[in-house]
């Protein structure tokens, strides 16, 4: 085991070398699914699914445009794209939880469109949790960095589920 110098330069993950996963786009994506359950009001579970599954796409794409103009990846070219493309997927990945959870609640007879509604926002808060933790596991904070890390998630989970308290469907 050989030890990282400070300042040393990081090499690029080669064909046997595993990138490290950056989990900023699931956590972005899954706060995405959430807003997107609290502004869609009253609707069937197949069309909340259609609804974060698209929503989850549209975003992931005007994410990739965003940063692609921003000249993260490289710039317009079609390899830089690609990669953007492949670095960000989990904007959208993030909705599928959430819109399996308000299907499946469709095939509930008990369970009322709004409850389901509910159902798929406590799956994207939790998701969006899981995903903060994973990326302050994964970061090189400590002490109350971590703490104030976690805490500023949780806020957010908690303004959402109040967003969808204070419109009231």
């Amino acid at each position: 085991m050989s030890a990282v110098q400070p300042g040393a330069a990081r090499r690029p993950a080669g064909p046997g070398r595993r990138r490290q996963a950056d989990f900023t786009s699931a956590v972005y994506g899954s706060v995405v699914a959430g807003t997107v359950i609290v502004s869609a009001g009253p609707m069937p579970a197949i069309g909340l699914s259609v609804l974060l599954v698209v929503s989850g796409v549209v975003f992931w794409l005007a994410h990739v445009y965003a940063i692609t103009v921003a000249n993260v990846h490289g710039g317009w070219e079609l390899g830089a794209i690609r990669k953007g493309l492949r670095k960000e997927w989990p904007v959208a990945f993030a909705a599928i939880p959430p819109a399996l959870a308000a299907l499946t609640a469709a095939f509930f007879p008990d369970i009322t469109t709004t409850d389901g509604a509910w159902i798929a926002l406590v799956v994207a808060i939790v998701e969006q949790q899981i995903w903060g933790y994973a990326a302050v596991r994964r970061s090189s904070l400590s002490g109350m960095a971590v703490v104030r890390t976690i805490t500023l998630n949780v806020v957010i989970g908690i303004v959402v589920v109040g967003l969808k308290f204070a419109v009231g469907h």
